[in-house]
């Protein structure tokens, strides 16, 4: 049972007193001069029509007196009871009211509706700015589609942002591209509102067999148009009554209109445009091109339509600029992979700087202590203890200056590793003037050779550091056994080890 039938079924009501309903409460009021006591099944059946997470309430109430509530719950008999006695209390003349209310809860970012002619009267409710700021509040989550769900819609509307429909369908998602194509907009515009919101051009564009109410659909275009032209033209502000726009191109054109006025017609050579400079390639350049070819084909006096086929003319004007532009891109990019293949040098440079030092410190720390082993195998100092101590002593002073020395290459290595990779950021940042992020992607092979280089110096400085401590670690225990087995050939009283000299 729908809910016209419901108060049809008790009555001929004198007025629908309320027929409203929002994101939140759902409520339907009329008016009688007498009704027929409604069924416990009756009132059962109207309970049952309501989604599971919504609270519904029937009220019955008498002129301007306490109302009888009806709900789904263990007083349900008990309410049927009052509600028999007050029915009794009624005489001729007094108005009867009976309202349904329901409280809506929403999961998932589902909203039900029960009524698709409130729905369009919701949105109808809003001006321009007040509902790009509704559908940009905290009542929706802004990181998945928004499913609104409609019992007596009929057929699908699709949007980037909305699905309108009577039942749940699963859409597929796309949000990855939303957040970078807000920051473009706002860097490339000036406008006083476009920063705070969180909804697009293209959220108001649909596409579906969905049969909405015309006016209901304009005003979903009409705000669909107001933010294309805000993401081309330089200057926006939006007010609840004025829509202000400023446009420099080959002509300056600034007016003010009437929000609520603007004309849809247009609306898709506008939104093609608007997808062209934002979809790829260079915004900057786009758009200024944009904007010179709309300021010649912008119909005076009118608010804001186009004169002739505009997105056609700046597809043609902008193959024109491409062509002319080539030689300078094709000269950008080559310079970008010379550079490349500078850092690669410097990659090998600083590795091998650092390879050199292991080698050169290991080299003399080798020769150092093999030429001790030949003095203490060639020559037959008279005091051989005091010659051991004292070798000893110099080898163990020597492996402590190469570890500080493999220490102190180590951060240098480090700090060139870092100033590598804050270089080559710098490097990619200084041609986004010039070149669009994807562009230097695809020029600098998605940092393919950088982490190449960067995985080399993680290598080169893990193996050279291995290597490095076991030779520093070997030539010490070499030291140690070469210190006890020398005072150990010794033949001393008491088996006492020499004290040097200067103890």
């Amino acid at each position: 049972m729908r809910y016209h039938d419901f108060f049809n079924s008790i009555g001929t009501a004198n007025k629908i007193e309320i027929f409203e309903e929002d994101f939140n409460e759902f409520t339907l009021e009329y008016s009688y001069s007498t009704i027929r006591l409604p069924t416990e099944e009756t009132v059962k059946n109207i309970l049952a029509e309501v989604k599971n997470s919504d609270i519904c309430s029937v009220y019955l109430s008498i002129d301007q007196g306490e109302p009888i509530i009806i709900k789904d719950d263990n007083n349900f008999s008990s309410s049927f009871n009052d509600l028999n006695n007050l029915l009794s209390s009624h005489e001729e003349g007094e108005k009867i009211n009976v309202k349904i209310n329901i409280y809506k809860t929403s999961t998932n970012n589902q909203f039900h509706f029960y009524s698709k002619d409130c729905f369009f009267n919701y949105i109808k409710s809003f001006d321009s700015l007040s509902l790009a700021n509704f559908f940009s509040s905290s009542v929706f989550n802004h990181t998945s589609k928004i499913y609104i769900l409609i019992n007596d819609f009929v057929g699908t509307l699709n949007s980037s942002k909305f699905f309108i429909a009577a039942q749940y369908q699963v859409e597929e998602e796309d949000y990855d591209y939303r957040e970078k194509r807000i920051t473009n907009i706002t860097s490339n515009n000036h406008s006083s509102f476009f920063g705070k919101l969180k909804v697009l051009p293209e959220d108001f564009i649909f596409n579906g067999n969905g049969e909405m109410e015309l006016s209901t659909l304009e005003r979903f275009k009409r705000l669909g148009k107001i933010l294309v032209i805000s993401s081309i033209f330089d200057i926006t502000d939006l007010t609840k009554e004025n829509f202000y726009y400023k446009l420099n191109g080959y002509k300056s054109i600034s007016e003010s209109v009437d929000a609520d006025n603007i004309n849809i017609k247009n609306l898709d050579d506008f939104y093609n445009i608007y997808l062209w400079i934002y979809s790829s390639g260079s915004i900057l350049d786009k758009i200024g091109l944009a904007r010179n070819l709309i300021s010649l084909h912008l119909r005076k006096n009118s608010t804001l339509e186009l004169e002739g086929d505009v997105f056609e003319s700046l597809k043609s004007s902008y193959k024109i600029y491409e062509k002319q532009n080539v030689k300078q891109y094709i000269e950008v990019r080559n310079k970008m992979s010379d550079q490349i293949l500078d850092y690669g040098k410097r990659v090998a440079s600083f590795t091998d700087n650092f390879a050199n030092g292991f080698q050169k410190s290991a080299l003399s720390l080798v020769t150092f202590f093999s030429s001790l082993i030949v003095t203490r195998i060639l020559a037959t100092p008279k005091n051989n203890s005091d010659f051991i101590m004292y070798s000893t002593l110099i080898t163990l002073v020597f492996i402590g200056i190469t570890l500080v020395y493999m220490i102190i290459s180590r951060y240098e290595l480090n700090e060139q590793e870092s100033r590598f990779k804050k270089s080559y950021e710098d490097f990619k940042k200084r041609y986004t003037d010039l070149l669009t992020e994807e562009d230097i992607a695809r020029i600098l092979n998605n940092d393919e050779e950088h982490n190449s280089d960067l995985l080399y110096i993680k290598k080169k400085k893990k193996w050279y550091t291995t290597l490095w401590i076991v030779v520093l670690v070997l030539i010490f225990i070499a030291t140690i056994i070469y210190y006890i087995c020398g005072n150990a050939a010794q033949t001393l009283p008491e088996n006492i080890l020499p004290k040097p000299k200067f103890i």
